[in-house]
């Protein structure tokens, strides 16, 4: 008798993993990846950003990376057939920064670490939103730095500079950052 049971409980236990097994499992939804949460967020910094109205912006709104491009694709889909502030959106991938007015968003790469400084020079004056994912950019000067910890994105920014910048950003923007430089002490 003990033997039907031990064998009772291991059919079942054998038709219960092959039901299992041949009952139709919904995929899991495939989780964005890394630089997908940081083109949307880029793309949202366009949205809750304003440029100051004095300068002449262009009939498009530039997103340019310069230096290594972590992106790939995934920028261009993001930005594909989008407009910002009524302009239509165009990523660039260049090699130094242009005059200021000509980009409205540049992503510096990590790759242009030891030239930092130079790049944030050549922009004083300018109007262009500074993003990058190096260590201590917006330390240095850089204003918004993406972080990544616990595969969670987000974002630290240097109130000071996007001020200096005359670009003014929204406040639901800055309550979304992590750490916020700025004399006013937010």
């Amino acid at each position: 008798m003990a033997l039907v049971r031990l064998s009772s409980s291991v059919g079942l236990a054998l038709l219960a993993s092959l039901l299992r097994a041949a009952s139709p499992v919904a995929p899991e939804p495939l989780r964005p990846t890394e630089y997908a949460v940081k083109a949307a967020f880029l793309y949202n910094f366009a949205k809750f950003v304003k440029w100051p109205e004095d300068r002449a912006l262009g009939p498009t709104f530039v997103i340019a990376v310069m230096g290594e491009d972590p992106f790939g694709e995934v920028l261009d889909r993001t930005f594909a057939g989008k407009t910002i502030q009524g302009r239509k959106a165009e990523v660039r991938r260049i090699r130094t920064p242009g005059p200021p007015g000509d980009v409205q968003i540049l992503f510096i790469g990590s790759s242009e670490r030891p030239h930092l400084s130079q790049i944030l020079k050549t922009l004083e004056g300018g109007s262009a939103l500074t993003v990058a994912e190096m260590e201590g950019f917006t330390e240095r000067g850089g204003m918004i730095a993406f972080r990544l910890g616990s595969d969670v994105v987000n974002f630290d920014i240097n109130l000071d500079q996007v001020e200096r910048a005359r670009l003014k950003m929204s406040s639901q923007l800055i309550r979304l950052a992590r750490n916020v430089i700025a004399k006013g002490g937010l």
